[in-house]
């Protein structure tokens, strides 16, 4: 009885002790794994992130900027930076996922085809976006498996948003313009992280339906008996202050854009589809959302003699208008970068031959097929010269 008992106190002592060290243990990996996980370089600082997205910020004595940084620099970066754990997809509200959707999607899989596209954004957080920010988190992740949405942030909410949602996570490494991601930038880390058919770069308040696949579907038909690069750009419908019940499935966006939808006009491009083999390392280092850019990236393929393609009778993309405008872009400081940085590398610049009625071919919706057309005649201001 005495050994008996004694040896129990023993045990009820020493337990404390256990998890006391059980739990030091965990918090220690805990912060070597932060360390090594979440990780990346901002201007002269080295902030790290540990597994539950809280930011640590740490000095560095790092003297280059982002912009400035080498390529082995920037694989530290991208694999240090990795949230690659996808979460089990989430009870969304795209409940209403039609049936020829997934027969699609069956059909695509079955031969274990890769991803068709590659569809990245970037957002800074903001209490006036937060809704339409959630819409576009949700629209995107209903068009997986056959596409994948990555968001590049170095902001921890809005990783940790986006990857409990579903999607990629990567930094944004090089910025100009006031804090205005390069867009090369963002498609070549793309392309080198994620493996598709296609990427494209589509502002963070445009929306989709399935009609996205189906185009592309049709597009890489095409191109397997073409050679070259392709571009596909195409005009946007504006919706004002579109509810998240009316953003919550493709049918419902198709049947708002036909209530109060407007298309806008040709000389905005908010999404840029491109081939794989696209030469984005030849781009200069233009940035997003300040103005001249989009434009520029349509006759610039042009010139080069790229396939540029206008899916607008096609691709449903909706732009939830926010009593911001739309013309965002001219706001912000820097505006006048891209168009400051093209005149000196070019000296002129034909914007107009790089709107959207440009592009020399068109996909047209006849009967069930979509199809791929030589558009008949380009309108004045198309000319390059």
């Amino acid at each position: 009885m005495f050994r008996s008992g004694r040896f129990t106190k023993l045990f009820l002592l020493s337990f404390p002790c256990i998890f006391v060290y059980l739990y030091l243990y965990h918090e220690s990996l805990e912060k070597v794994n932060a360390h090594a996980k979440y990780r990346f370089l901002r201007g002269n600082s080295t902030i790290s992130w540990n597994s539950k997205l809280d930011p640590m910020v740490f000095s560095s004595k790092e003297n280059r900027t982002r912009s400035q940084l080498n390529d082995s620099s920037i694989k530290t970066i991208e694999n240090n930076f990795s949230l690659s754990t996808i979460p089990t997809l989430f009870a969304m509200k795209f409940q209403n996922i039609p049936e020829p959707w997934t027969n699609r999607v069956n059909e695509y899989l079955k031969n274990g085809k890769r991803p068709l596209l590659t569809l990245f954004t970037t957002w800074h957080e903001s209490n006036d976006k937060y809704t339409v920010h959630n819409i576009t988190l949700l629209n995107w992740i209903s068009l997986r498996p056959l596409i994948f949405p990555v968001v590049f942030t170095n902001e921890a909410s809005t990783a940790e948003q986006c990857s409990q949602k579903g999607w990629k996570v990567l930094p944004v490494r090089a910025t100009a313009a006031k804090g205005a991601p390069f867009l090369k930038h963002m498609y070549l880390d793309a392309m080198k992280k994620f493996d598709s058919e296609f990427y494209a770069f589509a502002n963070s308040d445009i929306l989709f339906t399935d009609k996205l696949v189906e185009t592309l579907l049709a597009v890489l038909e095409e191109n397997s008996t073409l050679r070259g690069h392709t571009l596909i750009v195409g005009k946007r419908t504006n919706v004002n202050n579109l509810t998240e019940s009316e953003g919550s499935s493709w049918s419902g966006l198709e049947s708002v854009s036909k209530k109060r939808g407007m298309l806008f006009a040709t000389y905005a491009e908010d999404y840029f589809i491109t081939s794989a083999s696209y030469p984005w390392k030849d781009i200069p280092d233009i940035v997003i959302g300040r103005r001249a850019y989009d434009n520029w990236l349509v006759l610039n393929a042009r010139k080069m003699m790229h396939r540029v393609l206008d899916a607008t009778e096609t691709i449903l993309a909706v732009h939830q208008t926010t009593n911001a405008g739309n013309f965002e872009g001219w706001k912000h400081q820097g505006t006048n970068y891209n168009h400051k940085l093209l005149v000196k590398l070019y000296k002129k610049v034909p914007y107009t031959a790089g709107y959207t009625d440009c592009a020399e071919f068109i996909t047209k919706k006849n009967k069930m097929k979509i199809s791929i057309t030589r558009r008949q005649k380009l309108a004045q201001h198309c000319n390059l010269k």
